[in-house]
């Protein structure tokens, strides 16, 4: 049976590296909590044991190697990540989107699947689009998907991808909730102090933009959930806020969790949608009241998915606008060619139905009414 052992997760990692530190940030009881989850919750046949087992060795090995970049290079450690946009709220709100649209405007650097999932040695700007690492993270990670899985989410290495990897190595990573059913790691998650992760996503960003500068666009719903220490570590972060109708989008979350959960023993998808309604509520409610309390409204954009898909460059270019800053012709016209190369559901439609999940408009509107009323959501 394959080990789920920190000691020898790391010393594995070592092996495979020829390399010994992990960097100064903490990551022993983050990564000690998901393992105990993992072994205690997740009900892991051997295949998915063997499977956490390598995805939590990989991360460590990434660990190890960005940590040798931060001594190879020591300019890293002095680059100044100014004003980084964050784009957030709940997910399927057209932020996946909106952030591939962003990335095409001048000076704006969003990371893709291929550097955060292999960032070592830091990227080129003059062999960024060539990188052979492109290849390697295509054949490893996006070849294998399923088609069922593109419906509902674009995998590619080298477009630009959310991010949560930026930050994997931290181990407190809501994405894991996904695919496993851990309620011990997540219960930890929403009252653990999440400024080491982020410092750690920082230091990533550092590490990215050493060798290929940009302004960053970063895209993630879960920010929400730990907005107070993402503004700690990003005390100058703009956020544009993405805003859609639950009733149109919680089901669709649902089904997308219930991809990865349906191999699952014991998996009740009625369950998971009453359960997975519940968590979003509240992220949601915790990132707004980070908001109220934290945020100058100026650094704030709040962004209606109606605008996005009616006039995506207008709506695009009101943000800038909120954040002092000026849409370009030729982002303008960078947005519009990509929109025309990139035809929606070309991995065709993703059917689902709010009752398959327990969950009813009904339902919906009364656990999100708050929200509703507040943004006048549609």
């Amino acid at each position: 049976m394959t080990a789920l052992d920190r000691a020898t997760l790391m010393r594995e990692a070592a092996d495979a590296t020829g390399l010994s530190d992990f960097g100064d940030l903490p990551f022993e009881e983050a990564l000690d909590m998901l393992i105990f989850s993992l072994e205690r919750e997740a009900k892991l046949d051997d295949a998915r044991r063997a499977g956490a087992a390598a995805m939590i060795c990989g991360t460590l090995v990434k660990k190890l190697r960005l940590a040798e970049d931060r001594k190879r290079f020591p300019g890293i450690t002095d680059e100044k990540v100014e004003a980084p946009i964050f784009i957030l709220g709940l997910p399927r709100t057209g932020s996946t989107n909106l952030h591939g649209l962003m990335a095409q405007c001048e000076g704006i650097r969003a990371p893709r699947r291929w550097e955060m999932s292999r960032p070592s040695p830091p990227p080129l700007a003059e062999t960024y689009e060539t990188d052979p690492r492109i290849a390697e993270v295509h054949a490893a990670e996006v070849a294998g998907a399923s088609e069922e899985l593109k419906k509902r989410h674009p995998i590619t290495a080298d477009r630009p991808e959310q991010c949560q990897s930026l930050n994997d190595h931290a181990f407190m990573n809501w994405a894991l909730l996904a695919p496993f059913e851990i309620p011990s790691y997540r219960d930890w998650l929403l009252t653990a102090d999440h400024r080491p992760s982020y410092e750690a996503h920082k230091r990533t960003l550092q590490h990215l933009q050493f060798r290929h500068p940009g302004r960053w666009v970063l895209k993630y719903p879960k920010h929400v959930f730990a907005l107070d220490a993402l503004i700690a570590v990003y005390p100058d972060a703009r956020l544009i806020w993405t805003h859609r109708d639950p009733i149109k989008i919680i089901p669709s979350v649902v089904s997308l969790i219930g991809t990865f959960r349906s191999a699952t023993p014991g998996y009740d998808p009625k369950l998971l949608g009453r359960s997975w309604s519940a968590f979003e509520e509240l992220g949601l409610r915790r990132g707004l009241d980070v908001r109220a309390s934290l945020f100058a409204p100026g650094k704030v954009y709040d962004m209606q998915y109606r605008d996005v898909t009616r006039d995506p460059v207008a709506a695009i270019a009101a943000a800038y606008n909120h954040f002092g800053m000026t849409l370009s012709e030729t982002s303008g016209a960078n947005i519009r060619t990509f929109l025309a190369d990139n035809a929606k559901d070309k991995h065709g439609a993703h059917h689902y139905t709010a009752e398959e999940y327990g969950l009813t408009d009904e339902m919906l509107r009364s656990t999100f009414k708050g929200y509703v009323d507040r943004f006048q959501v549609a």
